[in-house]
């Protein structure tokens, strides 16, 4: 180990790395130093510019500086709990600009340790999410319209309920109101806050934004920023003296012809300036109230809002099942994909729901740009995924070469940024025989399967699909059971010098069997415990198992052997990993140098320069690391150098082949490269004399496999190295 690696950053030097790639970010950055009380030392310009504080203003102040009366305290006191822990976490919250205004803030938390582990900074990133937060309001509100007015809801109510959403989304102290007026602009109704007040105040009064002056209409916002000082004092006046108001923003309110039918009010205890955000929520929440008002005159027009995907333009998954209801008592007989981009969840991590809504759309147009497509039916079926029906298979369908390409290779764009995709699709059949639903069902349980392949895929229906689910879900009920019940044990099976046959350590290989299901392949409940978060207490478990077999060897004064522990990707880049996996060895008071983490190839794709910082921390603790089933991955060679690991294993499908040339080759070179690197190398999976022989050759250190040994109970491995000695004795 170098020298460098053994030193750690100094505050000085952290704080300058941090900076500097503060200044670099496009988002809001905030470097908050721990050893200061979690005072803020550095904000970058974006910070500046969404909240209109100065590095000066922030400077030794805490993020409570962007609290505010509508602030969540409990969530701004848990946000400055995982501050002082070091816990990373995202969440939003509503914070304050420096003139009052308010916003939604995204705020991310990056703590920021040295190599010894010391919590040094917090590195905070922030983005305004008003916007999103609008849109999702809106979207709920308008499904609550939607459904409200279907189920017989009155419009005074629908209408009183926009008024209370509203008021409720704006985080700030206001109250909204709805003046609907009749088609010569006189006042007809007053819903919301101020319904009560129809009579206390002048007509005039309800209607200031939707005439001007001389009665002229106007078909735009109107925004009063200080009450008390506009050109409507004098009509203002009783209201000011019943209410605390200050500030103004009303939107008229249009019908489909763009006839004014209303105005959409809101009242502000404080001076607030409208973003541009606040102007897209007041240009939206205008369709939503004249789909209320017009409900009972333009029901047909409702009626294709309700069967419309708002966030996409696409058909919503009830006028699909409409469509296909029609297709079907007209005898049509085809078939359902469901289509859902693998990399959707990603999308939606860097360019939020609209990210992912945009995608889908774009998906969407390419499907019907098909010159195949013709009489296909398509539409939003969940958050990630569309729903196609077509009267043609893909393997009938002749989709020509241009359009094929286009659909699968092209570029898609959000925010002018290229994005590629890979499409996950699920297949059945449909026809009059069978419940439509079922079909679907059927779909998304092939799309299930189609998510767990690589690449772009088609997975049709097969009734093993459902047998394979509904095993999988009995097993994972099971799974908690099993931890409960102390069912997970370790089985060990030898690593052996291939030059002397002598047993160097062991590999620790979890099992499990049931006292209800019995036993229970690895290969099948280690992806369910992976997928499902279960994974680390079983990891955890097998390590127990394993320090309190060599806590025991070790008190009866039996000689300890090292043994390998398999870590999953989710355990090994969690948080505490290294933590809670040194107390745990602590505990039971064995040498760390026993205990040997082995991490599989794929967990290094992930993020090289984080897996290094772990692997670099166990060695801190004598903890040696190995890198399994190498060369199963892709780009190996690349980060392999980085990733200080003392062993690479080969994995069992190049041993099986060693006698092609070509795999020959590959393993030698594998062997060569740990000897070049000073790396041990591990050949799993022998089972035969000539590819022990062979490997023996090859120069390969270490086996492992049924040709030596296969796993043994604890209690069988104690036999073993007994029987192992008393042999040694005797010769």
């Amino acid at each position: 180990m170098s020298e460098f690696d053994n030193r750690s950053l100094s505050d000085a030097e952290m704080y300058f790395w941090l900076c500097q790639m503060a200044r670099q970010l496009d988002v809001a950055a905030v470097i908050v130093n721990i050893k200061k009380g979690c005072t803020i030392d550095f904000v970058n310009h974006v910070f500046s510019q969404m909240t209109e504080y100065s590095e000066y203003d922030m400077n030794g102040a805490t993020l409570a500086k962007l609290h505010g009366p509508s602030s969540d305290l409990l969530n701004e006191e848990a946000i400055q709990e995982s501050i002082e822990n070091g816990l990373t976490f995202k969440t939003s919250s509503l914070h304050y600009r420096k003139d009052g205004s308010i916003f939604w803030n995204e705020v991310n938390n990056l703590p920021m340790r040295n190599q010894l582990g010391e919590l040094q900074y917090s590195l905070i990133l922030m983005k305004d999410a008003t916007e999103a937060m609008n849109v999702e309001s809106l979207i709920e509100l308008e499904r609550d319209v939607f459904f409200s007015l279907e189920n017989g809801t009155a419009v005074e109510q629908v209408l009183n309920n926009i008024c209370s959403t509203v008021g409720a989304t704006f985080g700030k102290k206001c109250v909204c109101s709805i003046a609907l007026v009749d088609e010569h602009n006189r006042l007809k109704r007053v819903y919301g806050d101020l319904a009560s007040e129809r009579n206390t105040f002048p007509e005039e009064f309800f209607l200031i934004g939707l005439t001007y002056r001389e009665q002229q209409l106007i078909k735009k916002p109107v925004i009063l920023n200080n009450l008390h000082e506009s050109d409507y004092q004098q009509i203002f006046a009783p209201l000011l003296e019943k209410y605390p108001f200050f500030s103004m923003w009303s939107q008229p309110i249009l019908n489909t012809e763009g006839t004014v039918i209303g105005l959409f009010t809101i009242y502000f205890e404080q001076a607030i300036e409208p973003k541009a955000a606040d102007f897209k929520f007041l240009n939206r929440i205008a369709p939503i109230i004249t789909l209320a008002v017009k409900y009972f005159d333009q029901k047909n027009a409702i009626h294709q809002l309700a069967y419309q995907d708002v966030a996409t333009g696409l058909k919503n998954f009830e006028h699909f099942k409409s469509s296909m209801m029609a297709l079907i008592a007209h005898g049509c007989e085809g078939y359902l994909y469901i289509i859902e981009p693998g990399e959707y969840q990603n999308i939606v991590d860097l360019h939020g729901r609209q990210g992912g809504d945009e995608i889908l759309r774009q998906l969407a147009c390419r499907l019907q740009n098909l010159s195949t497509y013709d009489d296909s039916v398509i539409a939003r079926y969940t958050n990630s995924s569309i729903i196609v029906a077509s009267r043609q298979s893909f393997k009938e369908i002749n989709i020509p070469q241009q359009e094929k390409d286009e659909l699968l290779f092209e570029p898609y764009y959000i925010h002018e940024k290229e994005t590629y995709v890979t499409l996950k699709v699920g297949k059945s059949a449909f026809n009059k025989y069978e419940p439509f639903m079922e079909a679907i069902r059927q779909a998304d349980t092939a799309l299930s399967n189609a998510l767990k392949a690589t690449g772009t895929v088609v997975k049709k229906f097969e009734q093993s699909h459902l047998e394979s689910v509904e095993e999988e879900m009995n097993i994972l009920v099971h799974i908690a059971k099993g931890l409960k019940n102390d069912e997970f044990f370790p089985m060990l099976q030898p690593k052996v010098n291939i030059a002397t046959g002598e047993i160097e350590s062991f590999e620790a290989l979890a099992r499990w069997i049931s006292a209800e299901i019995g036993f229970v392949s690895p290969a099948l409940f280690i992806p369910i415990a992976e997928n499902t978060g279960n994974i680390y207490k079983i990891d955890r478990e097998i390590l127990r198992k394993v320090l309190q077999w060599q806590q025991n060897r070790m008190e009866l004064g039996r000689k300890l052997y090292q043994v390998s522990v398999n870590i999953s990707p989710t355990h090994f880049y969690h948080p505490g990993f290294v933590e809670s996996a040194v107390a745990l060895i602590e505990s039971y008071q064995v040498n760390p140098k026993y205990i040997k983490f082995e991490i599989t190839e794929s967990v290094e794709l992930d993020n090289v320069k984080r897996a290094k910082k772990i692997i670099n921390e166990l060695k801190t603790y004598g903890i040696d690391t190995s890198i399994d089933d190498f060369g199963v991955g892709y780009s190996s060679l690349s980060y392999l150098q980085e990733l200080p690991f003392e062993e690479i294993k080969i994995d069992k499908s190049f041993v099986d082949y060693l006698a092609d040339s070509r795999m020959n080759a590959v393993v030698k070179t594998i062997i060569q490269l740990s000897k070049n690197l000073n790396m041990v190398s591990v050949a799993e999976g022998i089972e035969t004399e000539e590819q022990h022989e062979e490997l023996k050759r090859l120069g390969c250190q270490t086996g492992q496999g049924y040709y030596y040994y296969r796993p043994m109970p604890l209690d069988d491995i104690d036999k073993l190295l007994e029987d192992t000695v008393h042999v040694m004795g005797e010769c």
